[in-house]
């Protein structure tokens, strides 16, 4: 047979792949000795007052001689707040009508509160007794209540946000939802 048809043996990987399999085994050994270590190399740095010249904190509340902070809060006389703002809200109101429609809806006592705008429906378009436009901007019954829509029976009477109580005249939301009627 000629020499060059010989097969010979490929040199084999075998000292790499030992060189790499003990590398592998002390990054682990390394890596686990660590994390197993570390909750005593830290208290054993913080006991008797700390090591490499760390020192240990301590806080304690002391006495004190006077108030730090302000915690009082002047009363507002909210009729003359409201009376204030020009198409500002009814006494007892948490919104103005400026502050309703920039927000365009306010979730207030479990329901979901929006406006329709009584342009789009003018006049005699409802049967509401005494309609007028309220101090406030909203559209109001004779007995003052604010007009609503909603989806429970007419003459049902809800709270508002809005200094006073509002009463069903329409529909047009369904569930929690109640539409405000403005100006």
């Amino acid at each position: 047979m000629p020499a060059s048809s010989i097969a010979r043996p490929h040199p084999s990987p075998l000292p790499w792949a030992r060189v790499r399999g003990v590398a592998a085994a002390s990054a682990v050994v390394v890596f686990l000795g660590s994390a197993i270590m570390a909750p005593f190399s830290m208290t054993g740095a913080l006991a008797d007052g700390g090591a490499a010249g760390f020192e240990r904190q301590a806080f304690t509340a002391g006495a004190a001689s006077e108030q730090a902070v302000d915690v009082e809060v002047p009363a507002v006389d909210t009729a003359k707040a409201a009376a204030a703002v020009p198409g500002g809200a009814a006494s007892g109101a948490l919104y103005t009508l400026e502050e309703f429609m920039f927000s365009g809806v306010v979730n207030w006592g479990g329901y979901k509160f929006t406006y329709y705008s009584q342009q789009v429906l003018p006049g005699s378009g409802l049967d509401i007794p005494g309609r007028h436009v309220n101090e406030g901007g909203f559209v109001s019954d004779a007995d003052g209540y604010l007009v609503l829509a909603g989806s429970a029976p007419k003459g049902t009477v809800y709270e508002t946000p809005f200094g006073a109580p509002g009463k069903i005249y329409d529909r047009g939301t369904t569930g929690n939802h109640l539409d405000v009627y403005i100006r």
